[in-house]
């Protein structure tokens, strides 16, 4: 039998809070639950006359209610799972209504070879020699155009420059035109540089040799390492298919599911998933974009828990962003997550960004550190003394100063060259997240 998952585990993979209350509320409305070695189900009384059949993919994993809910898992899926974990759940045999989705999902699922080839008739389809041109032509001169808009601001003197929005917003359109969309959102962050206080020349200037590296290498792609090259596509926007980066070899890893995060700009939901290699090491992120509500189409691993799984990575000089492959079994708990010293974790850094200039942020987990404030300024801070500045907003911060309690503790965030950026802790036995609908 799966192991249950823990309170936290449930909490990780709600919406947000209120589902979570909502949840609860709902102990006493179940019948007929049940349990396999796959699965959890069960009917909850709803408002109307029909009860709300709902069924949770262990396996996943992956969740299926007849309730109308736009949240992803709903409260009734929720609180299935809490009755799971408390124990309250007998096992029993499938009834129709789950049986029958989670055949259909075990159809559509690749097989556990992690064989990622091409069924005939299926292949890529080739890209239009001549349409590529014409792209790499508009590139080209968007980025001759780009290239002479920072020597003149560059060479006119960083003070005497506008830096609001709009000034930046226009030349941002023009990258879009030149179908340079990475290069546009690149632009359109550099006000909030100039406007971040102190030494902002300084950071706004590296921001401009940034984009300027990117159009000397757009210069030389076709004489750059493969790799290297998706990269300077993928900073530019060229976009990566899906069915292409499913056709990257598979690597195989009990991955460890660390952290979860979900955020929203302009109506577009972001899901973010931070992965380690149990074995290997290495680091993975799974990236889902959702419009105008958080049901994403599947469910995301639950933190806390290992994923015996392939994933494809997406091509590029420093691999980070993957997919989800074949799963080779249920997920199960943790059972331990041996952190980095901080000059481990910097040393990876360092590699990848000399891999990939463009790097914005490198994954870190940070061993036995702890949390401290002092004169408004925060860092993270090793057994040795030594510290990391640590960012975030002031709620997650202060998260982990309470639930440290000036003890150390294991911390995972992304380190994007000045600070990091918290996603979740470990203490002890269990593993809370500081964003994305968990309170800690």
């Amino acid at each position: 039998m799966t192991t249950p998952w823990t309170l936290e585990q449930i909490t990780a993979a709600a919406p947000d809070q209120a589902s979570m209350s909502a949840a609860r509320r709902l102990s006493s409305a179940w019948s007929d639950t049940g349990s396999s070695e796959r699965s959890i189900w069960g009917l909850c009384r709803g408002s109307g006359p029909k009860p709300y059949a709902t069924t949770v993919d262990l396996t996943g994993p992956a969740f299926r209610c007849s309730c109308p809910s736009r949240k992803f898992p709903c409260k009734h899926a929720l609180s299935l799972l809490t009755r799971w974990a408390a124990g309250n759940i007998p096992a029993g045999t499938e009834p129709g209504f789950a049986s029958e989705w989670l055949d259909s999902r075990a159809d559509r699922a690749p097989a556990a070879t992690g064989d990622t080839a091409t069924e005939p008739g299926s292949a890529a389809k080739t890209p239009d020699p001549v349409t590529a041109q014409r792209r790499a032509e508009r590139v080209a001169a968007g980025l001759d155009d780009l290239e002479r808009w920072l020597t003149d601001r560059v060479r006119s003197g960083l003070g005497s420059t506008s830096h609001d929005y709009s000034t930046y917003d226009a030349v941002a359109s023009r990258m879009i035109d030149a179908q340079a969309p990475g290069v546009a959102s690149m632009l359109r962050a550099l006000p909030g540089v100039a406007a971040s206080g102190t030494d902002w020349p300084t950071k706004l200037l590296s921001e401009y040799s940034r984009i300027y590296l990117l159009i000397r290498a757009y210069r030389e792609v076709t004489s750059l390492p493969e790799s290297l090259a998706r990269s300077v596509h993928t900073h530019l926007g060229f976009p990566t298919k899906a069915d292409d980066v499913r056709r990257e070899p598979g690597v195989r890893d009990h991955w460890q599911v660390l952290a979860t995060r979900v955020t929203e700009d302009n109506r577009v939901y972001t899901r973010k998933v931070w992965l380690r290699g149990r074995t290997s090491g290495r680091w993975a992120i799974l990236l889902d974009f959702t419009h105008g509500t958080q049901r994403f189409p599947d469910a995301a691993p639950t933190v806390g828990t290992a994923v015996d799984s392939d994933l494809h990575f997406y091509p590029a000089a420093a691999p980070l962003r993957a997919q989800l492959g074949a799963q080779h079994g249920p997920p199960a708990p943790i059972s331990s997550l041996p952190g980095t010293d901080l000059d481990g974790a910097l040393a990876d850094y360092a590699d990848a960004l000399a891999a990939d200039p463009w790097t914005r942020s490198w994954p870190m987990l940070l061993d036995a550190v702890t949390p401290a404030r002092a004169d408004d300024s925060w860092h993270l801070v090793d057994e040795h003394g030594r510290a990391l500045p640590l960012g975030g907003d002031d709620n997650d911060r202060w998260r982990l100063l309470a639930v440290a309690g000036g003890r150390p503790l294991t911390v995972c965030g992304d380190w994007d060259g000045r600070s990091l950026i918290p996603a979740a802790m470990f203490t002890g036995t269990d593993l809370s997240t500081t964003a994305g609908g968990s309170s800690l």
